[in-house]
């Protein structure tokens, strides 16, 4: 099979040896790849059947936030996306930013966590709530067509403890070749 092989065949398995950078290598094996169960996996899972999201990808985003603790919150695009990081973080300030409205079940979670959901124009909306923010603690983009306009506008208001989470980089070419 020879070396390459050999390494491709030890990859399922390494667990993140390998990898050079401590903070690195804590990020993947304590954040990422962590196998406990959360108090938050159960309703996690009730929303990613309710918007038709991927609870693994709900439960990985929840994790991030719990580990990263954001004095913010902002989500654009994806409402299961910013139930899962207030979740992780109840005392950030959240924004949920969508084109329509979530549904019904999520809509209410969203309020009764205080989240501020708003609907529209999602990069006037944003620009609106960086304004008054003054700063991302941890925004996530998600399926829209507007990343990279988006991201632009994200930058000019991130710190050392800014976070952006950025869904479907791969999901098609243009996206791919963007990122």
């Amino acid at each position: 099979m020879g070396r390459f092989g050999d390494w491709i065949n030890r990859q399922r398995h390494n667990r993140g040896f390998g990898i050079q950078s401590p903070s690195s290598f804590f990020f993947i094996t304590q954040v990422l790849n962590e196998r406990l169960p959360y108090y938050a996996y159960p309703a996690l899972e009730y929303i990613a059947s309710q918007e038709g999201y991927s609870a693994k990808r709900l439960k990985e985003l929840f994790r991030i936030a719990n580990n990263h603790k954001p004095v913010n919150c902002i989500a654009v695009g994806s409402p299961a996306a910013a139930c899962a990081m207030i979740a992780a973080k109840p005392t950030a300030t959240a924004h949920c930013i969508t084109e329509a409205m979530p549904v019904k079940e999520v809509s209410e979670m969203l309020k009764s966590t205080g989240c501020n959901v708003t609907t529209g124009n999602v990069m006037e909306r944003l620009a609106v709530i960086l304004d008054a923010q003054k700063e991302v603690g941890m925004l996530y983009i998600g399926n829209t067509p507007h990343r990279a306009e988006l991201l632009e506008t994200a930058l000019r208001y991130t710190n050392d403890n800014s976070l952006i989470v950025i869904d479907g980089i791969h999901n098609d070419s243009t996206t791919a070749a963007w990122w």
